[in-house]
């Protein structure tokens, strides 16, 4: 079999980006702990660092104190030399957070999404909206911007130019990276959300290791996951894994959006929970509830005041979350599943007891044994944290930059 052959550009590349990865994962590091760590030589780290000063990315932080020889100088990257955007387009609203070099996030912007507004328009309308007041409001030149990530409903084929197809939409390969790309020219990444959300938990916990699998699931008006495989995120052959909402739970169930009958997302979704309490109790108690969030917080404030019919509807629902968690369970085996998304966080601590129970009932014994059930601490924040990671993981592995290559960034309405 025949291997390409790096060449010392290539090596250079690599060199430059283990070294990155290392300053950012420490936060502040001498030049021989970057040794240490990296595998690379002193004279190696030297010049890759000596680099990274010239071009501003990294900083001298001060001075490490030492064992009796001369103290170490502290590196870190420089916060201010550049900055990534984070979007999460869900079911509800269009969330834009603005991050520094070392992902501190500084801003977000944030716009409710109605059910007649979710057209690719409108969302890419909330999308500039966003990116124009967050480096308005904070005097940030357009050009310091080095990437954008989006998490977006439904499939994104990478194939086909990052096109969106989301059914429950009635979006059908929207070339949504191109739609966005006529009003802003910054390097564009889009991922769908239940992933991006799985990103973010990665990034936060750093014990996940090569060795272990994580699956977070994005619980909302919709339902999805996003599994980590041995440190990885897992894609599938067409980047459509992790439609978890659509498996079956039911034989000619309830419908669901996708037009399938049975599917989980038809049971644990936010309209489905909604759906249930109305039939079974008076729909009084939702009658000042604008929006699904709204009406899903007062039926968890009315289980834990006592109701009956709010209690039993929630019941019925870690029932069914609980058996579709434990499909996972005997499917991949994981370390932890991780209860997000806007309903995840909302009902998650109410549930969790009572979902793993659920789960234990359902799933094989050694795998359940092996599994850490959670609810994110990462709050609604998750998916646009993570669609940052896309962009600034991209620049932790870029290539040398030359003297021709500078992004040129530049912002118009629609």
């Amino acid at each position: 079999m025949l291997t390409a052959r790096l060449t010392s550009r290539d090596v250079r590349r690599v060199n430059r980006s283990t070294v990155l990865h290392a300053i950012y994962r420490a936060g502040a590091i001498s030049r021989l702990q970057l040794s240490q760590s990296c595998g690379l030589s002193v004279a190696t780290v030297t010049n890759v660092v000596t680099e990274l000063l010239a071009e501003g990315i990294l900083l001298e932080a001060g001075l490490e104190a030492s064992d009796g020889g001369r103290p170490r100088v502290l590196l870190r990257l420089n916060r201010e030399y550049g900055y990534f955007l984070g979007v999460e387009i869900g079911e509800t609203d269009v969330v834009v957070e603005i991050f520094d070099l070392t992902l501190r996030n500084l801003r977000t912007a944030h716009f409710f999404l109605y059910g007649e507004e979710n057209h690719p328009q409108k969302a890419v309308q909330y999308v500039i909206e966003g990116v124009t007041s967050l480096l308005t409001a904070l005097a940030i030149p357009a050009e310091k911007v080095l990437g954008m990530g989006l998490g977006v409903p439904g499939l994104v084929d990478h194939a086909d130019n990052d096109a969106v197809l989301a059914p429950a939409w009635h979006w059908q390969r929207v070339p949504l990276k191109a739609l966005i790309g006529q009003s802003l020219r910054i390097p564009l990444f889009l991922d769908n959300g239940a992933k991006t959300m799985a990103l973010a938990e990665m990034h936060k916990r750093e014990a996940v290791t090569r060795d272990e699998t994580m699956i977070v699931l994005n619980l909302g008006t919709g339902v999805g996951a996003g599994i980590i495989y041995e440190g990885t995120l897992y894609r599938g052959k067409t980047n459509s894994a992790g439609e978890w909402g659509h498996t079956v739970v039911a034989l000619d169930g309830a419908p669901c959006r996708c037009g399938h009958r049975g599917c989980l997302e038809a049971y644990i979704g936010a309209t489905a929970i909604i759906r249930r309490f109305r039939e079974s109790a008076s729909s009084s108690l939702l009658s000042s509830a604008e929006d699904e969030m709204q009406a899903l917080t007062a039926i968890l404030a009315a289980a834990q005041h006592g109701d009956g019919a709010a209690i039993e509807v929630l019941h019925d629902t870690a029932h069914y979350l609980g058996a579709g968690l434990a499909n996972l369970v005997n499917l991949f085996n994981p370390q932890y599943m991780i209860l997000g998304g806007w309903v995840g966080t909302l009902l998650g601590p109410y549930l969790l007891s009572q979902v793993r129970q659920c789960v234990a009932r359902y799933a094989l014994a050694a795998p359940f044994e092996a599994t850490q059930i959670l609810v994110s601490q990462l709050g609604k924040d998750a998916g646009s944290i993570g669609a940052a990671l896309l962009a600034h993981e991209s620049f932790l592995t870029s290539d040398i930059p030359t003297n021709d290559t500078q992004q040129s960034i530049s912002l118009a309405t629609l």
